[in-house]
């Protein structure tokens, strides 16, 4: 049978392989030099790990072929996105009020807590806050005691057009009215200063509830002016407002009344820094009354202990002052014979013959007799 001519060549082949393997290491030389490119030049024995990749000589002329670059990172998975919260719940509405039944009775209402007792030994003026009103009742209360003062006087005038100051300097009475009888006033100056020139100068002023008497020493005349209808009376008026014939809910009806600093003017800075505490109170006539043409406002100043007006600055619509001041001030439980009887009288007994008198009665000044 004859064999196939493939099966022949494959055999042949196979032949010539072994051949040649078993003689290779007795062929090769020392020598000889191994051309890669003759097919037929075996080259070095096989490593049994493998080929070998050659290794070219490096050719200065040719560039060195760059580095294979790094494959990228694999990029970094997203973070999952944080789940949004949840929204929070309305709150329910609230449940509307049940309507009260109209035919039910209303429970009675819990009765107020009574007042504290107010303690016996402090006063119901003492006992409210202090202010106008609380200031007012305790003026009023403490002039209920008095019966007579005395003391020194000083009567400052600013003249705003002359620019002129006049002081007059001396002493005072006064005597608060009683069951029947009117509130009375003595005032003697007996120095007069004008723009810092003192000199002597003696004039009298007396009030018994009707007339207001002047008596001048210098020129020797007697001036009376009728200040109320022949039976009645009038409270002391001028540059002394002692305030003691005055009930509150009288002055609140003339004035408005507010507190005021004690420093607010010079006159009584030397009242602030005494012993004793004061206060001040401004009146401001309203427009209803009497003395709304005759000044703009008043400022007093109390003895916060005594409740005695010890300062006053009394401004005129026409920016005229006048302020006075009373120090030594002295309770009179009974005055002498002889004031006593000046007072009543409104003028005094011994008034020499060569004196002038001049009555001025409401009758000759436009008023009524």
């Amino acid at each position: 049978m004859k064999s196939s001519p493939l099966l022949s060549i494959v055999l042949t082949i196979a032949m010539i392989s072994c051949s040649a393997a078993d003689n290779y290491e007795d062929l090769q030389r020392p020598t000889d030099v191994h051309d890669p490119m003759d097919p037929m030049d075996p080259g070095e024995p096989m490593d049994p790990s493998g080929p070998k990749d050659p290794i070219d000589p490096i050719d200065p002329i040719d560039p060195i072929a760059p580095k294979a670059p790094k494959p990228p990172k694999d990029p970094k998975a997203p973070k999952d996105p944080k789940a949004p919260k949840p929204p929070k719940a309305p709150k329910p509405p609230k449940a509307p009020k049940a309507p009260s039944d109209p035919s039910a009775p209303k429970g009675p209402k819990a009765p107020k807590a009574p007042h504290a007792p107010k303690s016996p030994l402090v006063s119901e003026e003492e006992q409210e806050p202090a202010g106008v009103n609380h200031l007012l009742k305790r003026i009023e209360k403490a002039g209920a005691d008095v019966h007579a003062l005395s003391g020194d006087i000083i009567y400052k005038k600013n003249d705003s057009v002359l620019g002129r100051t006049e002081i007059r300097t001396g002493t005072f009475v006064y005597e608060s009215p009683g069951d029947s009888s009117p509130e009375r006033l003595s005032l003697m100056f007996d120095q007069l200063t004008v723009n810092n020139v003192r000199r002597k100068r003696q004039r009298e002023y007396l009030f018994d509830g009707t007339w207001l008497t002047e008596l001048d020493y210098d020129t020797k005349t007697a001036i009376r002016r009728q200040m109320a209808p022949v039976g009645q009376v009038v409270t002391a008026g001028g540059p002394l407002p002692l305030l003691f014939t005055y009930k509150r809910a009288d002055l609140e009806k003339e004035y408005k009344i507010e507190q005021r600093d004690p420093l607010a003017h010079k006159w009584t800075w030397d009242l602030v820094k005494g012993r004793e505490p004061v206060f001040c109170l401004r009146f401001k006539p309203k427009e209803t009354s009497r003395h709304f043409k005759e000044f703009s406002w008043i400022d007093v100043v109390f003895n916060d202990n005594r409740l005695i007006p010890e300062g006053m600055v009394l401004e005129e619509p026409n920016g005229d002052r006048k302020s006075v001041r009373m120090t030594h001030v002295k309770h009179e439980k009974q005055l002498d014979e002889a004031m006593q009887r000046k007072l009543e009288d409104g003028i005094t007994d011994d008034l020499p013959p060569d004196w002038k008198i001049h009555v001025e009665s409401m009758s000759s000044q436009g008023g009524v007799d």
